[in-house]
């Protein structure tokens, strides 16, 4: 499990030191320099409550540090996704949350379906409204400021227009690939699908799309798939307020050309990662027990 704090650095002794001194220098030049009503009612009452606040958030921060240590300490030594609790967390997960299935009886529609999402289409709507808004600009002699207004808030559109009309599947599409085939596995496939993410697993193929990009992964080339997991703190004002941990499955494919492994990331929840390890772990067994039985079944013919 890696941590991301992004650019903001944990709160330390010394940084707390330093604010809560800060703010007591400010409390006591608004009671004692400026000495009005207003000026002693803030020192007496919003500058405790901002010292308050930063300890109670310098020892959450402390204390999700502490609970994350321990968790990473139980992933590594795998403890944590073999322990009774999760196992059955998991369980009622699949219970609740199986595999989908495509909508649609061709490929090319349902993945398109799957980038029609309304977050596209709402940003549209307001881009729209703000070139409006920009045009209106010549009307008040601000012609300058309606253009770089039209020409920035039309590169936006164009960006959640392209998002919403399946650009990256569209592009794909016209790649060489066997269409056919890569049909046949992903009507048939198991699919899981997480924020603007999915991974669907098919018959002969792992199919997969992000926002940018979309996969499809021969089997023979999966070497396998494990999880990663960040940390990522938020902060406000440069002060801890929450985090968030995010689950992806690492779909590990060794290159036909080169040989070398390739690491494909696919963000999903981190039951859904489990579900997508198991199924390849499934999928490998039954492939290795065809291949038995189609050599026995030669080992027969040689008697008949």
């Amino acid at each position: 499990m890696s941590d991301n704090r992004g650019k903001v650095p944990p709160m330390t002794p010394v940084t707390l030191t330093i604010y809560i001194v800060t703010i007591i220098a400010i409390g006591i030049f608004f009671f004692f320099v400026r000495g009005d009503e207003a000026g002693k009612l803030c020192a007496c009452t919003v500058c405790p409550v901002m010292i308050l606040y930063l300890i109670y958030a310098y020892f959450k921060e402390k204390k999700a540090d502490k609970n994350a240590k321990l968790k990473n300490k139980n992933i590594l030594e795998g403890s944590y996704f073999a322990g009774s609790k999760w196992k059955e967390q998991y369980t009622d997960y699949l219970n609740e949350h199986p595999f989908e299935k495509p909508k649609y009886t061709n490929m090319k529609q349902d993945l398109l379906s799957r980038f029609r999402r309304r977050e596209y289409f709402v940003g549209m709507l307001l881009m729209l409204f703000l070139i409006f808004c920009s045009s209106c600009c010549f009307m008040i002699q601000q012609p300058f400021v309606g253009v770089v207004g039209i020409l920035l808030f039309g590169l936006f559109f164009y960006w959640e227009l392209s998002l919403y009309i399946g650009r990256p599947v569209r592009k794909w599409l016209n790649g060489d690939i066997d269409y056919n085939e890569l049909e046949s596995s992903y009507l048939n496939s198991k699919i899981l699908t997480y924020k603007k993410n999915g991974l669907a697993l098919g018959t002969s193929h792992i199919h997969a799309y992000t926002e940018k990009k979309v996969y499809a992964i021969d089997y023979r080339l999966v070497e396998g798939i494990s999880r990663k997991i960040v940390r990522l703190k938020k902060y406000e004002d440069n002060i801890y307020s929450s985090e968030e941990y995010q689950h992806f499955a690492i779909i590990h494919v060794r290159l036909p050309q080169s040989g070398k492994i390739h690491d494909i990331e696919i963000e999903l929840n981190e039951f859904q990662v489990q579900m997508a390890i198991d199924h390849l772990h499934l999928y490998k067994i039954g492939e290795r027990l065809t291949e038995n039985m189609t050599v026995e079944q030669k080992e027969d013919n040689e008697f008949v």
